[in-house]
Formats: C-alpha cells, structure tokens, sequence
C-alpha cells in the first residue's frame, strides 16, 4: 500500500514538472517577444537616422542632374550646387548656394549668395545678402536679406526682411506679403494682403487683397496696378498715391502721430502673473498627463520589471543616486565627442535622441518612486503600482513647478530617474 503511494506521488510529480516548465517557457517567450519589439523599434530608429541622412563639407559638392539623394541632405562649406534629385530636406551653410535641381521637401540656406532655380515642395528658408528665387516652392517663403527678388511661385505666405524686394512679373504668392524693406516693388499677382513697412512701395501688378502698409515718402499705383481689396496706410503725410482708379475699395490715409516720451511718463513694468498662469498652464496639465499616459504604457508592458527595479532602488538609494549622475552628467560628453567625430555623427545623433527620451522617462520613474516611498512609509507597501505610479507621477511634477526651486527638484528627480532606469537595465540583463 505505502509503496503504491509513493509510485502515484512520483507519477504526479513527473506531470507537474513539465507543466511547469511549460509555463516558464511562455513567461521566457512573452519576455523575448517584447524585448525583440523594442530592439526592432531602436533599429528602426537608428536605421532612418543612419542611412537616411546625407552630410557633406568641404570646398564645394555637387549633386549632379542625374543623381538623387534619399533622405535629408546637409552640407557646410563654401560652394553648394544642386542639380538632381533629393527625396527629402536641405539644409546648408556656405558662401554660395545653386540650388536648380527638385527638393521633396524643405529648404534651409544661411550663404551669401543664394540663386535658386529649381523646385522646392516644402518651405523656403533664407538668410543671405543677395537671394533670387526663379523656382516654385509649395510652401512658404522667408527670407532675410540685403536684396530679394522673386519670379516663380509661391505657394503659401511671402515673409521677408530686407533693403530691396522686388515680385516679378512672372511672380504669384498665393498667400499674404508681409515684408519689412526700404524699397518694395510688385509686379506679379498676390492673392492674399499685402501688410509691409517700407520707405517706398511701387505696385503696378495685381493685388486681391488689401494693402495695409506704413509708408516713409511714396506710395505709387501705377496705371497697370490693380487692387481688389482696400489701401490703408500710414505716413507723415498724404501722399499722392497715382492711378486712384486702380482701388476697387477704399483708400483711407492716417497721420502718424509722433509723441515725444519723457523719462518720468515710462511706467515700471507690472508683473501680472494671472496672464502668465493662464498661459502656461494649458501646456502644464498636458504635460502631466503625456506623463500619466507614458506611465501607464510602461507598467502594462513591464510591470514586473518596475517594481523589481524600484524596490531595489529604494533599498540602496545610495547608489541609485550615484548612478543616475553618472548616467545623466556624464552621457552628453559622450554625445559631444561622438558629434565632433565626423564617421560617429550618426551614431552620436541616435544617443541624443535616446538620451532626450531618458532624461524625459527619467522623471516618470521618479514619481513612480516617490509614489511607492510615501505608500511604503505610510504602511501601503503592498498597493498596486497601478495607485502608486499616477500619484507620484503628479506629485513630482507639481514640486517641480515651485517657483525658484523647481529646477533644484527636477534635476534631482532625473538623477533618480536615471538611477531607477539603470538599475532597471541592469536586472533586465541580469535575467
């Protein structure tokens, strides 16, 4: 009897065993699963960020017409000349820029001369000395320069800041014209207003929107102008403003009025700080809940793995602390060797993205922490990390928006945070 006993124990023991190991290998499966998703979303990351983006310097590159670039193109150096394809942005600085070829997406040029003739699908962005715009762009245009001139089309809004501005004939902004200038002339078609600050304005195109302007000593329709809209402007005096029949609306002249301030009429500034809160503080309660939103994702996915890791980070908090400032201070040295390197600047790029994504993580996990210290000392150690996190995770961000010490509360959290995170990583490889 006493031996058939034991023969039916073994026999239920041999069937538990495999069940258990079953049941490990599908908590080890679902481990692998996720952490293959955050390796196949890192490689992905650093896979647009490696191979998409092209950098050059140098004397002079040219892209030549039947070549194509994919991905963003930047460039630093003296000569810059475009004549293919590029399937993305540009953004370049250098003494001269030609840009002929078609660019998918944005361009951005800080030269001295800047001549472009090709198309541009996305926004214009120019600061020079001399610029000519002879190509469509599909966005909008902004330009700071000595001399702009413009004979292609615009496909949003034209914001320039010059001496000289001049539209062409050949020349369509679909949008407004907002320009600061000494002398602006439109002979092309603007769709929109055209709103500018100028000593002389000259229009003999076609407006069908309002001119509101400020002018200094001229004001000239000419008999080819045409404006749809109404002529508002200010000077020192009227002026004779030519081919009055070229306005559709009405003309409306206003005196600038020049007042002479005295020392003992300028008020102190009042600090107001309703106008401020009611500014900021839109911004303050999405943030806290981008962070709760952010706190929830990580305890669905590793729970576990938190709570291991805050646990341990509250048991010797000591380290914590020393290796969430070594993680925070000493990594953007890191960066900056790897982005003064040229070969590492696509590695150097990717750890800043993650480094940003960590310093922001970093305050989550430490209200995550917070949160399950203030249960702990007041003897909830057993709440869910479900009660915990949110908590802590809203009062780490109210104490980081004291006045004054705020910041001295936020740079200790992501030094903690950076600490929880590390530890984190380290029982993760330690599994």
């Amino acid at each position: 009897m006493f031996l058939n006993r034991m023969r039916r124990a073994r026999s239920a023991n041999d069937v538990l065993r495999p069940t258990q190991f079953l049941v490990r290998t599908a908590n080890c499966g679902r481990r692998i699963a996720k952490l293959l998703l955050v390796v196949c979303g890192l490689w992905l990351v650093v896979s647009s960020f490696s191979f998409a983006a092209r950098f050059e310097s140098g004397a002079s590159f040219t892209l030549l017409k039947e070549e194509a670039q994919v991905g963003d193109l930047y460039f630093g150096g003296n000569a810059l000349r475009l004549d293919g394809r590029v399937e993305g942005s540009v953004a370049a600085g250098c003494q001269s820029a030609a840009v002929a070829g078609f660019i998918t997406r944005n361009l951005f040029l800080g030269c001295q001369t800047a001549d472009i003739s090709g198309a541009v699908q996305g926004d214009l962005l120019v600061c020079a000395a001399s610029m000519h715009l002879g190509g469509p762009v599909g966005g909008a245009a902004r330009c700071a320069a000595n001399t702009v001139s413009i004979d292609s089309r615009v496909g949003q809004d034209l914001l320039v800041g010059c001496r000289d501005l001049t539209i062409g004939k050949n020349a369509e902004v679909a949008g407004d014209v907002v320009a600061g200038c000494a002398t602006l002339n439109i002979n092309g078609m603007v769709h929109g207003d055209v709103r500018a600050a100028a000593g002389e304005i000259v229009v003999s195109g076609i407006i069908d929107g309002d001119i509101v302007a400020t002018v200094g000593t001229r004001l000239l329709l000419t008999k080819d102008a045409r404006v749809f809209g109404n002529v508002f402007y200010k000077s020192d005096f009227e002026l004779d403003i030519g081919n009055r029949d070229a306005v559709f609306g009405e003309i409306n002249f206003t005196r600038r009025a020049h007042k002479t301030t005295r020392l003992e009429d300028i008020k102190k500034p009042q600090f107001r700080p309703g106008i401020i809160t009611a500014f900021f503080l839109p911004f303050a309660i999405f943030a806290v809940l981008g962070a709760l939103v952010v706190g929830f994702i990580l305890v669905a996915v590793w729970k576990k793995a938190i709570k291991q890791a805050l646990e341990s980070s509250i048991a010797k908090f000591g380290r914590t602390v020393g290796f969430g400032a070594l993680a925070l201070l000493a990594a953007p040295a890191a960066l900056f060797l790897a982005l003064v390197l040229v070969v590492t600047i696509p590695a150097g790029l990717v750890g800043l993205l993650l480094y940003l994504v960590f310093v922001y993580l970093s305050k989550i996990f430490a209200g995550m922490l917070l949160g399950r210290l203030l249960f702990r000392l007041f003897g909830g150690a057993t709440a869910s990390l479900w009660l915990t996190a949110p908590i802590g995770i809203i009062l780490i961000y109210a104490l980081c928006a004291i006045p004054f010490v705020g910041w001295v509360i936020w740079l200790f959290a992501a030094i903690t945070g950076f600490g929880v995170i590390v530890e984190m990583l380290a029982q993760t490889r330690r599994a």
